[in-house]
């Protein structure tokens, strides 16, 4: 029996070691989904298929070559009618047979190249702008993949911790149960105290159904960027920092966004594309200049036999080179309204885009400014949850012997245990709030990187491994 026992207590110890080996850092968690997010790879895709626009409009500034080469062998049947004389001077008039049977070979290379084209030029400029809005739209999809990382990750642990504190808080109150039953057992309290410690208790239990409910989904939306499942997360240490932005200036951290965010940027390019098209459609009234070259050779062979013969067949064969430069002036006098219809168009598209510029940066402004206030207010808010969960615990001991000496009633103690562990939640979540509030302040600014990945990642820690009756192995000490 003592053997079993042992080898029991080797395979718990070998379970709970697998599940700290197997656990996973927000690092690793991170490069799984740059290679496995599909909204990060479409966004990848995208900007490859935009970067060819400014190589698309540059090709109309370049040389056009092209080469062309034939080779043909035809037969001809023909009959004709022709005049003959004799030796004596005397014509008449015969049915002639001709059958030709000859090669062509033939080759031809031309260049074309555009002298004076204002259109083509302003279209290359605008492409060079659409490179420069796929390369910033690019960047902020990366940068929001690690807000969405980060969002997902911390959400499970959010999740988790909320879930431990519901079962904390469901065992406290089966144990206010219990003693409650006993104490009604002996006649010491009513039974009106058993229903409020039994309904305290059922509400526990219906509540860790939620939270188990949430953890779950957290942990659905995390593999959904992943595609993988993750389980065994490492936590965010206990010492984690909670401090103010830096700079501490809100108007610095505006000046950094209007600077770098990259939705910004890509609203600026957006509509400097947008000028560009506008000017080359102005363009197209003007005239275009295109020079070309031409260089053809042609070469031809075969024979002609007649019947009845004749003196005077010759050869079809021929041969000939051209060369031919070529200089052409096009002058667009009128196109049924449409190059008119057209610049009016791309201006009011212009006109859009600059307003929609100036909504972002409005909004980029806004946001900024909202997220430096919500971290301010995150750090007051982790310092006084902190100092509620002190305030809270207190008053549960204060209670609980108070209800010992019969000062206090079942109702007092049911509530303050309530209040200690919706401290405790509500100081976990505004940790977490924090944590993710701080990231999409950096996101405003458009400083957002993988660094600050490595650098949260410095503050985690392997999870405590879970004993059989699911609590923690290291009880955390009381705040």
């Amino acid at each position: 029996m003592i053997a079993k026992r042992h080898l029991l207590s080797i395979s718990i110890a070998a379970l709970l070691s697998s599940q700290i080996i197997h656990a996973e850092t927000l690092f690793d968690v991170y490069q799984l989904a740059v290679n496995n997010d599909p909204e990060l790879k479409a966004a990848e895709a995208t900007y490859r298929a935009n970067i060819e626009t400014e190589k698309l409009s540059r090709a109309a500034l370049l040389p056009q070559i092209t080469a062309q080469a034939y080779y043909q062998d035809s037969e001809t049947e023909s009959q004709s009618k022709s005049i003959t004389s004799n030796n004596l001077g005397q014509t008449s008039v015969i049915d002639q047979h001709a059958s030709t049977d000859s090669e062509t070979e033939n080759y031809s290379v031309s260049l074309n190249q555009a002298l004076f084209d204002l259109p083509a030029w302003f279209s290359f400029k605008a492409g060079k702008k659409v490179s420069e809005q796929a390369e910033a739209q690019l960047a902020y999809e990366q940068q929001q993949l690690i807000v969405r990382t980060a969002e997902a990750y911390f959400n499970v642990l959010r999740g988790r911790e909320n879930l431990d504190a519901s079962k904390a808080e469901e065992r406290a109150a089966k144990r206010q149960l219990e003693q409650t039953q006993q104490r009604f057992d002996v006649g010491l309290i009513a039974i009106t105290d058993v229903h409020e410690a039994r309904a305290v208790f059922d509400s526990t239990v219906a509540q860790r159904y939620s939270f188990e409910g949430t953890l779950a989904i957290a942990r659905e939306n995390l593999s959904s960027l992943t595609g993988q499942e993750h389980n065994n997360l490492w936590s965010l240490k206990k010492d984690f920092p909670i401090t103010m932005p830096e700079p501490s200036s809100r108007a610095e951290w505006v000046d950094f966004a209007l600077e770098n965010n990259k939705l910004l940027q890509v609203s600026n390019a957006g509509a400097s594309s947008a000028y560009q098209t506008a000017q080359a459609k102005k363009m197209e009234h003007l005239p275009k200049i295109a020079g070309s070259f031409s260089y053809t050779k042609n070469d031809l062979d075969g024979t002609t036999i007649y019947n009845p013969s004749s003196t005077f067949a010759l050869p079809p064969d021929s041969y000939s080179e051209t060369d031919a430069l070529r200089i052409t002036l096009t002058m667009p006098l009128f196109s049924g309204g449409g190059t008119s219809a057209s610049r009016r168009q791309a201006y009011e598209q212009y006109n859009a885009a600059n307003y929609n510029a100036q909504t972002t940066q409005r909004q980029v402004i806004t946001n900024t400014r909202a997220q430096h206030i919500a971290v301010y207010t995150d750090v007051q808010t982790v310092n006084a949850r902190h100092q509620n969960i002190i305030s809270t615990r207190s008053a549960l001991d204060a209670t609980e012997a108070g209800y010992d000496v019969g000062t206090r009633n079942i109702v007092d103690v049911l509530n303050a245990q309530r209040s200690f562990y919706a401290a405790t939640r509500d100081y976990t979540n505004a940790r977490y709030d924090y944590v993710i509030d701080v990231l999409k302040l950096k996101l405003n600014a458009g400083t957002l990187s993988p660094a600050d990945i490595i650098a949260l990642n410095k503050w985690l820690q392997l999870p405590e491994p879970v004993t059989l009756n699911g609590s923690k192995t290291n009880k955390a000490a009381k705040s």
